[in-house]
C-alpha cells in the first residue's frame, strides 16, 4: 500500500491563506509582452491599417458564418469582397450588402474604397439605411445614390450623411457627403 505524502506547493489554498502571485504576476507580464511583440496588443489607433468600418464589417460577416481573412483594412476586404463575390447597382441594393466608399478623396470620381459598412434598409424611393463604426462608435447613416449632392430633401429628411468634416483645407470639389462618396456594393 502507498500513501500520498503531503507537499506544501500542491496543497489546495484555503480561505483565509495568503496567496503568493508572484507567479502569477511574472506569467501576465511576459504574456502582454509576447503579444505586444507580435501586434496583437495594439489597438486600432496604433494599426493605422485598419479601419474601424473594416473591422466592423468583418466581425458581423464572419457572425454570419462566412469564413474569409483579411489584414482589416478596406482595402483588403474590398479585393476579396469584389472577388469573391457580386457588384450591383444602386437600384438593387437589399439589406445585408456591403457598402464602399471613398472618404479620402477629393477628385471628381471616387475610388474604392477606404471606408466600408453594411445596408441595414433600403427605402422605396432608393434611400439606403446603413451601419458603420467611425470615430469610435457605431452609427446609422444614410446615402441616396440617385441624389448624391444632396443633404436633405424637401421635407428635412437625411438623404446623404456627412463622411467626412469640412476643413478649412478642403479643395474645390472635395466631397463630404456618402453619396459623393459611394463607389460600390458588393452582394454576399
Amino acid at each position: 500500500m502507498s500513501y500520498m505524502s503531503y507537499d506544501a506547493a500542491m496543497s489546495l489554498q484555503l480561505p483565509g491563506e495568503p496567496r503568493i502571485r508572484l507567479l502569477e504576476i511574472l506569467l501576465a507580464v511576459v504574456a502582454v509582452l509576447g503579444l505586444c511583440a507580435l501586434g496583437c496588443a495594439t489597438t486600432s489607433q496604433a494599426a493605422p491599417h485598419r479601419d474601424e468600418g473594416a473591422v466592423f464589417v468583418v466581425r458581423t460577416l464572419h457572425a454570419s458564418g462566412l469564413r474569409f481573412g483579411t489584414d482589416g483594412s478596406t482595402r483588403a476586404l474590398w479585393g476579396y469582397l469584389r472577388t469573391s463575390h457580386r457588384l450591383v447597382s444602386p437600384s438593387s441594393a437589399r439589406p445585408g450588402d456591403v457598402l464602399f466608399f471613398d472618404t479620402n478623396g477629393t477628385g471628381d470620381r471616387p475610388e474604392c474604397a477606404d471606408h466600408a459598412a453594411l445596408i441595414e434598409h433600403v427605402s422605396r424611393s432608393g434611400r439606403i439605411a446603413f451601419v458603420e463604426a467611425r470615430g469610435g462608435r457605431i452609427q446609422h447613416s444614410f446615402v441616396d445614390p440617385a441624389r448624391p449632392d444632396s443633404r436633405r430633401d424637401e421635407q428635412g429628411l437625411v438623404l446623404n450623411s456627412f463622411l467626412r468634416p469640412l476643413r478649412a483645407d478642403d479643395p474645390p470639389g472635395a466631397r463630404h457627403f456618402a453619396g459623393q462618396m459611394l463607389c460600390a456594393i458588393v452582394r454576399l
